[in-house]
């Protein structure tokens, strides 16, 4: 259909040109947002291994009250 169109030529080849581009940049990005998942994956663990510490420790001291 878009090939009926006079002069529409060149606009399809930018659109080629445009979806290429895209198809790269969704591939980085779902690279970066898997490096970022696993560094956040990373400091909730880290995290939650503090909390967990400063539980048992928690359950050392005297009751107050």
């Amino acid at each position: 259909m878009l090939g009926d169109i006079a002069g529409i030529g060149p606009v399809k080849d930018a659109l080629t040109v445009t979806n290429a581009l895209l198809e790269r940049v969704l591939a980085e990005l779902k690279v970066t947002n898997v490096t970022q998942l696993d560094a956040v994956v990373t400091e909730l663990r880290a995290v939650r291994e503090s909390v967990d510490r400063l539980v048992d420790l928690q359950k050392d001291l005297p009751k107050v009250g």
